[in-house]
């Protein structure tokens, strides 16, 4: 069994919120990689996307996911785009259970349309947005997960990290 468990999936797909309820339930510690990039530049992610761009941001995340994937005991949400890096993913297979969050498109607009901390759908037409990106991102999330678990609108978080704990306890 591998030491952590890190979750993967779009924005808005819950990792955040399900990591933490998934950390209560093995007694494991939480990081969302997110948060530690922010305080790390004690900065927003918007100000940090608008002040130095994202390839500045993507270094910092492949910096953190590899200093946090070291760690053990613990689960990691991780940024949706987490798995546009092949580093990132190579880290965190070696060390992690690797879970991807396959958010429906409809529940993920729901959970993000009114946001404003998120930098890559400041958008016109953020649904056709998010439609864009989820596509171009579905397989990379999909070939880099050990396990998926359906999320849609009717999905709840702790229902959802008892299968995530089963999984991982047991195995798929």
């Amino acid at each position: 069994m591998k030491d952590n468990i890190a979750l993967i999936g779009f924005m808005g797909s819950g990792k955040s919120t399900i990591g933490r309820v998934l950390a209560k339930f093995l007694d494991m510690k939480f990081v969302d990689i997110d948060r530690l990039i922010a305080a790390r530049e004690k900065k927003t992610i918007p100000e940090i996307f608008a002040e130095k761009g994202e390839a500045y941001f993507r270094k910092l995340e492949r910096d953190i996911v590899y200093e946090e994937s070291l760690e053990n005991n613990i689960v990691i949400a991780t940024g949706g785009g987490v798995i546009i890096d092949n580093e990132n993913i190579k880290a965190l297979r070696e060390t992690s259970y690797v879970v991807y969050l396959d958010c429906t498109i409809d529940c993920i607009y729901d959970r993000v349309k009114n946001s404003k901390t998120r930098p890559l759908l400041n958008v016109e037409n953020m649904y056709e947005k998010i439609k864009d990106l989820h596509s171009k991102r579905e397989i990379l999330y999909k070939i880099s997960a050990d396990y998926t678990v359906k999320i849609d609108k009717s999905s709840n978080m702790y229902d959802t990290a008892e299968k995530i704990k089963q999984a991982y306890i047991y195995g798929n």
